[in-house]
């Protein structure tokens, strides 16, 4: 395309936007809904970003969890020692897949440099931060420097603030995603709770398993975690209710709920996310909260959910189309 294309009163430029050939105007009624159906998005972000966002949530809410235990029940030691254990790896593992994803990992150190404005910088502080509080405790504590082990206070304070950076790993990538402004599905201030609750979550879900694993007598703990993550699988479903009913009621976001609730991605929602991540989980927990295999078989099953729950939020984007002079124009990508 050559020259400038002109609809109505407005001057599109071929160096800014490529308008495809089979442009038409956008109908109203009944067959916008169509419309709208058909512009379907595409993957966004591909899948070591999803399976980013499930390790960091993972992990930040294994930490934060620990933490938690550390300051209320100190006694807990098994279950602060493996929030300590699993919180900084998982998440370097995840940040190791954004580096790949990144196509050109010797340029990432560009992430850093503009923290007051972008959020990819904040977040790329939050992780570091994380990660190497997280390699200082395991090393004082665990492995392979002990040579603080036994100061308890200095953990105590180091294992707390850790916590909060893992609740800030939890959440600053909704944060990232309510600045893209041209996918309305993410830009709500409702997208950092469910990360939030989600990621608290499948932290409590690995614990769990790891405590089963481990073959020590934690009953006590298992039972304390278990109740807590039923009340958080309640507020999840009550947050994804809300989320969806405000999407909807949004024109644009309309058609990612759409996808969701009964579209191509409405398997990966009602069996991945909501069967398979949150009503079987609550109901082994409520019913079988102090039986070992019920409990790992919930946990199992709240892990995948929570993964799921992040494939169907980034798989589920569309686009906003561009409307110029009531022409409905949806945009292609660049030409390499």
């Amino acid at each position: 395309m050559t020259e400038n294309v002109v609809y109505g009163k407005t001057l599109i430029k071929p160096q800014s936007i490529y308008v495809r050939s089979d442009v038409k105007p956008f109908p109203t009624g009944p067959r916008r809904g169509l419309m709208e159906e058909k512009s379907k998005g595409c993957f966004v972000f591909g899948w070591k970003v999803i399976a980013y966002l499930f390790l960091a949530g993972v992990g930040g809410g294994a930490s934060s969890v620990g933490a938690a235990f550390h300051l209320i029940h100190p006694e807990a030691e098994t279950v602060i020692l493996f929030g300590v254990i699993l919180g900084a790896p998982l998440v370097l593992l995840g940040s190791l897949l954004l580096l790949i994803d990144l196509g050109r990992p010797q340029v990432a150190f560009r992430a850093f440099s503009r923290p007051n404005k972008a959020w990819i910088s904040r977040g790329s502080f939050v992780l570091t931060t994380f990660v190497i509080l997280g390699a200082i405790q395991i090393g004082t504590w665990i492995w392979p420097f002990q040579g603080l082990k036994d100061y308890a206070s200095f953990h105590l304070i180091l294992n707390i603030v850790n916590g909060i950076f893992g609740i800030f790993t939890i959440i600053y990538t909704a944060f990232l995603f309510d600045t893209t402004r041209s996918i309305p599905f993410w830009s709500t201030p409702i997208l950092p709770l469910l990360f939030l609750v989600s990621g608290v979550s499948t932290g409590i879900f690995v614990l769990i398993l790891s405590l089963l694993l481990s073959g020590t007598s934690n009953d006590q703990w298992i039972g304390i975690l278990s109740q807590f993550d039923a009340f958080l699988l309640v507020f999840e479903v009550l947050i994804i209710i809300f989320y969806l009913h405000g999407m909807h009621e949004v024109t644009a976001a309309r058609a990612s709920v759409r996808r969701l609730v009964k579209g191509d991605l409405s398997i990966s929602f009602w069996v991945g996310v909501i069967l398979i991540g949150l009503v079987i989980p609550f109901l082994f927990e409520i019913m079988w909260g102090g039986e070992p295999f019920a409990m790992g078989l919930a946990s199992l099953c709240g892990l995948v959910g929570g993964l799921y729950v992040r494939y169907v939020v980034v798989s589920g984007a569309v686009k906003e189309p561009l409307h110029a002079e009531g022409v409905f124009i949806p945009l292609s990508p660049r030409p390499e």
